[in-house]
């Protein structure tokens, strides 16, 4: 890591991985070097509590999970207008670019309140940031994308300032709590956070969906006769292929986890991707299974930075793929032979070429 030049610590086990995402005493998130153009730092994520609760507190008092979900009938009819352009006659799609992007991007547009026009650089900088940096090279990418997110939030913020807008910055911007705002530093490191987290996961929740569908027949059958196991699939698939694959740690203290003693001011990656495939939790872990007793996943996190956006996720998810199997079914891979982004923060599928029969 380009933060750690010693290493860190990687922790695989399920129980591990829920000990150090539950103790943020001991396993602080504020990991990362204190840089001027670093927003990532100052986001809900990277931050531990008091500071954390704060922004939390104020972000939920802005937005709370129910307003997200109301979304809903919006994301069905975009949903439904793009599968009228990219489901043809053709039968086949490049799934990633034809649906799993545009999607959620749209969603997360419509939230901060910004024009369809510049996709493309938001899925750019997305990109970049999910890249974790290990040299010199990757760093500067990694802040100059931020400090390109943050001019152009910087303007819309002044803008909504002035003129408050149906979105989310335009309520963050006038929501208080006990005297308390969030400074604009703050609110670049949300949009910066809502971006990458609301945006790069469910394109490749939704991508690694349509993989396991087309690598499992029987289960595209079994959803034909049972649709409401869409939620099941799903599921499965977030602790089959976690979309994000870890998440880092810094030790506030010395520890002994796995009978390694961890020194303070030690990194921890905590892999999620590893303990959603803990035989002792999810037996026969490798293979996907609807009927599963357990579905206590760790694809969203745990603890007190359990994902705030995992409602809207999984209504985006939801829709798009029952929509989807509504109208199209034997979905097959046009190449097994599949490239995944240059990311081991994320479960990232390059591109997914499909073919299909139309319902």
């Amino acid at each position: 890591m380009w933060f750690g030049g010693r290493g860190a610590w990687h922790v695989f086990r399920n129980e591990d991985v829920r000990y150090v995402f539950a103790n943020h005493q001991i396993f602080s998130s504020e990991y990362m070097p204190k840089i001027e153009d670093n927003y990532l730092d100052k986001a809900m994520s990277s931050n531990d509590p008091p500071y954390h609760r704060k922004l939390r507190l104020l972000v939920s008092h802005a937005s709370p999970p129910k307003a997200m979900v109301d979304l809903k009938p919006w994301i069905e009819n975009y949903v439904d207008k793009l599968l009228d352009e990219v489901i043809t006659d053709s039968g086949e799609m490049e799934f990633v670019r034809d649906i799993a992007v545009p999607i959620p991007m749209q969603v997360i547009a419509l939230m901060l309140g910004v024009p369809t026009k510049d996709h493309a650089k938001f899925k750019d900088w997305s990109f970049k940031l999910v890249k974790q940096p290990t040299n010199e090279a990757e760093a500067k990418e990694f802040i100059e994308a931020q400090q390109e997110m943050a001019e152009y939030f910087r303007v819309i913020i002044k803008q909504r300032a002035e003129k408050p807008e149906n979105d989310i910055i335009s309520q963050l911007i006038q929501v208080e709590l006990d005297g308390q705002k969030l400074s604009e530093e703050e609110l670049l490191g949300f949009c910066v956070v809502l971006l990458l987290a609301g945006n790069e996961t469910t394109t490749n929740w939704l991508s690694s969906t349509i993989l396991t569908l087309a690598e499992n027949p029987d289960i595209q059958e079994r959803i034909a006769k049972n649709p409401d196991d869409i939620s099941l699939l799903l599921e499965e698939v977030l602790r089959l292929r976690s979309p994000a694959q870890y998440q880092v740690r810094i030790a506030k203290q010395d520890v002994e986890l796995g009978g390694q003693t961890i020194k303070k001011g030690d990194l921890v990656a905590a892999w999620q991707a590893s303990a959603n495939r803990d035989e002792s939790v999810f037996p026969n872990a490798d293979q996907v299974d609807l009927d599963r007793k357990n579905m206590d996943h760790v694809a969203f996190g745990h603890g007190i930075h359990f994902c705030l956006g995992a409602p809207l996720a999984r209504v985006e998810a939801g829709v798009t793929i029952k929509k989807l199997l509504e109208r199209i079914k034997n979905i097959r891979l046009v190449s097994e032979d599949l490239e995944l982004n240059q990311s081991t923060v994320t479960y990232s599928i390059k591109e997914l070429p499909i073919r299909f029969d139309r319902v």
